[in-house]
């Protein structure tokens, strides 16, 4: 997926984020040897936000899956078994969605 196709707000999130890390890099005399958590400007936020956009962008890749499971005939069964999840959860969670989006 390329930073253009993204929505707005995560576009934009990203640019922050990518700020924010400039930033640190430029102010910092030498990097720090060892475990980063032990560096004093050390900010545990800015993992959970890397982290936030993960899931984000693994949320709508497992939606692009199942909606091309669900394209090619593949029951809630399959796709439930396949996310670790009964089929009338996986149901739940992407078959709102996948009817909200046509």
């Amino acid at each position: 997926m390329r930073f253009e196709d993204l929505p707005k707000a995560e576009r934009d999130a990203l640019a922050e984020y990518g700020y924010e890390v400039a930033a640190e890099m430029e102010a910092m005399d030498e990097p720090a040897p060892g475990d980063p958590t032990l560096d004093p400007r050390y900010d545990p936020s800015r993992e959970l936000r890397r982290l936030n956009y993960q899931r984000h962008t693994l949320d709508r890749e497992i939606e692009a899956a199942v909606a091309a499971s669900r394209g090619h005939g593949q029951s809630w069964n399959t796709i439930g078994r396949a996310l670790g999840v009964t089929a009338e959860a996986a149901r739940r969670r992407y078959g709102v969605r996948a009817a909200a989006r046509v």
